[in-house]
């Protein structure tokens, strides 16, 4: 056992009306299409739309108070693409695109006190021309001056048009671009200086001072620290920017700039982007290794940062990217959320315990915010953490992790501890000045993984533990390996069985709108005025990878869905984005047809002589860079008539059609049925496949063009075949009982569902059982090596030797169908090699 002591002493509290030292809570930061998806919720099932912002804005303690969004540039910055609001200097911004400035106002009206923070991941089209040298090793001499107005005029216009769109003001900007590696403090101080000074072009009954009011906060860096030393020597900038923060890095800069700029100056440090869980906690206590709910990328990791990240730095706000995940499973930086809600069809959402619990260890047991709501603050003598890591705090789990929060009174005080090792550790409190508080009750408040492996993964959650009394101004708290721990003066008794999402989530349907007519999927973008004016010309269910697509009047009774961006108005990207892509549908579509009714944009002249292209792409699950060719299989045709087919990004097949009528429309088919795959175009099958090695099995649907204004006119997604997949469920689900010795991980890449892999081997006698309702069953999972399985049905050898394929990430390895349609016991055993489980699928017969 590992013993400290420390003192809370009352005399050391900042009271000031700053916000150097208030406990800020938590923010959501809406950006890369990661809150796109919650459109559709709001619109066709806004009861799962109202219980999810409730969960996490509402209550008489809301965990999270900001809402932080991306002014998007029509390029992929990372994990999507986010509309740009203005895409012409003299384009009205048009602020309903995107979901960030919806999910902010509905977030208002839940909690009218949480704040707003806007900043640019990029510049769309045309600013590009004015500002390409932002990319420069030297954007801050490089930029010109005289550039600056037109950047200015994109966040005034898109704050003036969120505040007319939706009745809401932002508090804070980032005039930089987001984890800049070279901060431009030119124009960070220019951009202030015509803020809080502008007048001109505001329009009638808008609130100019409260708009003057709006605080810049800067730089956003990705690890670097280099902009709290440019602020230290510059007075001009502190008094322009009151608020700092940085990405993910939870140490400061040398010469510790960050905690001068909080503890000497009184600004405002916040971790102003930092991931949530990675594997949700309920695969997390399966892991092999003991670590419950902890572990690397786990809410108690999460937990420490917070820690970690006041202690070195002094960050007093943390944001996390994302919290809510509205966007489809496969994309960059998939599996991390606190809330998944990627099935609109449904309005089925999936929130992660573990994670949100750990979080309200902190927001429960304080008021957060800032000081004019009275928030809490940290009293940094009571604050100490000596874990490992810079970002993923893994190393030296052991040492101190703990903070102080006090009340601007010093009535009550909070203590979170964290202890993401096996060794129990023990603190000794000794309270100073703190008058009567000090000989108040402590409630200890736990959180940890279950005791037995009988017990629910969430039954230790939040449980009050016990009581104690202070003696002679000192009191001693046990904090148990892998957990974290509040001690508070509060009671908060009522607080300890508040799950907001425990009841009344809706079934995962998989998405499937006619059965009757096997119709998976369609859409002629016929929607009402309303519909497409509410959402800015959005789609149903489609997300963009790349350019824009937005769905508008083509001719009279008629809408199509439409690429926005050509060559021209190409966004100067965060990084890199490939050609224009969307990706839709359901992961669990097994055998289908795409037909899809398209034009070509044959008006737009520009350099791209091969660059003019329409293609689908089947089985999408994994999408990192957002191409069309990460679909397993995709089909392109282009305006010359050549047209090609790939797996997996290799080319299999190509040719010609002749004298296509590019001013007409043209049917695209492409379709799977088991290993058979075929394209048609126009009626005319022009390819033919069968894939004999590693075949996909199941996926979403993509749709990609060149930077071309390509209508699609209609979407209908076919069911083919007997069986559908309408079930998955991951390698660390509890409806999987293992034998033998397995390793089973959690926090790996994001390529693999959940982040998580079990693997076993004939050595170790590695066994799994599970039973289903169906008619076969699928196993995914990479193979690094060749195996070889026996699997059992009901007790009865189906195969004595089974080779899985080398599959990719995510993919089928192994299929067993023609089953009889009932419940079946399956008994899986590794009889040579090593062999790996992602996820299990279910199939079952279509009535």
């Amino acid at each position: 056992m590992i013993h400290t002591t420390f003192t809370i002493d009352g005399d050391k509290l900042d009271v000031g009306e700053h916000d150097a030292n208030t406990f800020k809570g938590f923010g959501l930061l809406s950006c890369n299409n990661s809150s796109r998806l919650l459109m559709d919720y709001k619109w066709e099932h806004p009861d799962s739309y109202r219980k999810i912002l409730t969960g996490l804005f509402g209550g008489k303690h809301p965990l999270v108070d900001m809402v932080k969004v991306e002014l998007g540039n029509d390029a992929n910055t990372s994990s999507g693409t986010e509309p740009a609001p203005k895409r012409a200097p003299h384009e009205e911004a048009n602020v309903r695109r995107g979901m960030g400035y919806q999910l902010a106002a509905d977030a208002k009206e839940i909690n009218p006190t949480i704040k707003t923070c806007l900043l640019r991941w990029g510049e769309p089209g045309y600013l590009r021309p004015t500002w390409m040298e932002v990319k420069s090793s030297a954007p801050d001499q490089k930029v010109p001056e005289s550039a600056y107005e037109s950047m200015y005029q994109l966040y005034k216009q898109t704050i003036v048009a969120a505040y007319q769109a939706y009745g809401f003001m932002f508090d804070y900007v980032d005039p930089d671009r987001n984890e800049t590696k070279h901060p431009m403090y030119r124009w960070i101080k220019w951009f202030a200086k015509r803020l809080q000074k502008d007048e001109a072009d505001f329009p009638t009954g808008f609130p100019i001072n409260q708009f003057h009011r709006i605080k810049v906060m800067a730089a956003d860096q990705n690890y670097e620290t280099e902009f709290g030393d440019g602020m230290l020597s510059d007075a001009e900038l502190r008094k322009l920017v009151p608020a700092v923060g940085y990405h993910y890095n939870t140490n400061d800069g040398t010469g510790h700039p960050y905690r001068r700029l909080a503890d000497e100056y009184q600004h405002e440090v916040w971790y102003s982007e930092g991931i949530s869980p990675m594997t949700m906690g309920k695969y997390r206590v399966r892991a092999t290794g003991g670590a419950g709910i902890g572990g690397r990328q786990s809410g108690l990791d999460i937990a420490n940062r917070i820690i970690k990240g006041y202690v070195m730095s002094r960050r007093t706000h943390y944001i996390f990217q994302p919290a809510i995940s509205a966007y489809y499973p496969g994309v960059n930086y998939s599996h991390k959320e606190l809330v998944r809600a990627c099935y609109p069809w449904s309005g089925y959402f999936e929130p992660d315990e573990v994670g949100l619990q750990v979080i309200r260890h902190f927001t429960d047991f304080t008021v957060a915010g800032w000081h004019e709501n009275g928030a809490w603050r940290f009293l940094p003598s009571a604050c100490n953490s000596g874990v490992g890591g810079t970002e993923n705090l893994d190393t030296d789990t052991e040492q101190d992790s703990y903070i102080t929060l006090v009340s601007p009174d010093k009535r009550d005080y909070s203590v979170i501890f964290v202890n993401d090792s096996a060794v129990r550790h023990c603190y000794q409190i000794q309270l100073k000045h703190l008058g009567s508080t000090s000989q108040k009750l402590l409630n200890i408040w736990q959180t940890m993984g279950p005791k037995s492996k009988d017990d629910a993964y969430d039954s230790q959650l939040k449980q009050r533990r016990e009581q104690l009394k202070p003696s002679d101004g000192q009191v001693m708290i046990e904090v148990l390996p892998h957990s974290i721990v509040t001690a508070t003066t509060l009671i908060n008794t009522g607080d300890q069985q508040y799950r907001p999402f425990a009841d009344d989530i809706p079934d995962n349907m998989m998405l499937y709108e006619s059965p009757k007519k096997r119709v998976l999927f369609s859409d002629d973008f016929n929607y009402p005025t309303v519909f497409l004016q509410q959402r800015g010309g959005t789609p149903r269910y489609l997300t963009d990878q790349g350019g824009a697509f937005e769905v508008e009047r083509v001719t009279q009774g008629q809408s199509a869905l439409v690429q926005q961006i050509t060559e021209r108005k190409r966004a100067l990207d965060w990084e890199y984005s490939y050609a224009p892509s969307l990706t839709f549908g359901d992961d669990r579509w097994h055998n289908y047809e795409v037909c899809v009714k398209m034009k070509f944009d044959v008006k737009t002249q520009q350099n791209s002589a091969n660059g003019n292209y329409f293609g689908i792409g089947l089985y999408q699950v994994t999408d990192v860079k957002g191409r069309l060719n990460s679909a397993a299989y995709s089909f392109k045709l282009s305006t010359d008539g050549h047209y090609e087919f790939f797996k997996h990004d290799k080319l299999i097949n190509q040719g010609y059609i002749d004298g296509m009528d590019l001013n007409a429309p043209h049917e695209v088919i492409l379709s799977v049925l088991d290993n058979h795959i075929w394209a048609k175009v126009d009626q005319k099958k022009v390819i033919s496949y069968k894939d004999l090695i590693d075949v996909s099995y199941s996926g979403r649907v993509k749709l990609g063009s060149g930077y071309f204004h390509t209508e699609v006119l209609k979407i209908q997604v076919n069911q083919l075949g007997n069986e559908i997949m309408p079930l998955r469920f991951d390698n660390l689900d509890s409806l999987i009982e293992y034998e033998g010795i397995w390793n089973h991980q959690c926090g790996l890449e994001n390529t693999l569902w959940n982040r998580t892999l079990s693997t076993g081997n004939k050595k170790e006698r590695s066994k799994f059982r599970f039973t289903f309702n169906g008619t076969g069953i699928a196993l995914f999972g990479r193979q690094a090596q060749s195996s070889q399985l026996r699997i059992e049905v009901d007790g009865t050898v189906w195969k004595d030797v089974v080779v899985p394929e080398r599959a990719a990430d995510k993919t089928e390895n192994t299929i067993l169908k023609g089953l009889e349609e009932g419940k079946h016991e399956i008994l899986v055993s590794v009889i040579s090699g090593e062999y790996m489980l992602d996820a299990i699928g279910v199939f079952q017969q279509l009535e």
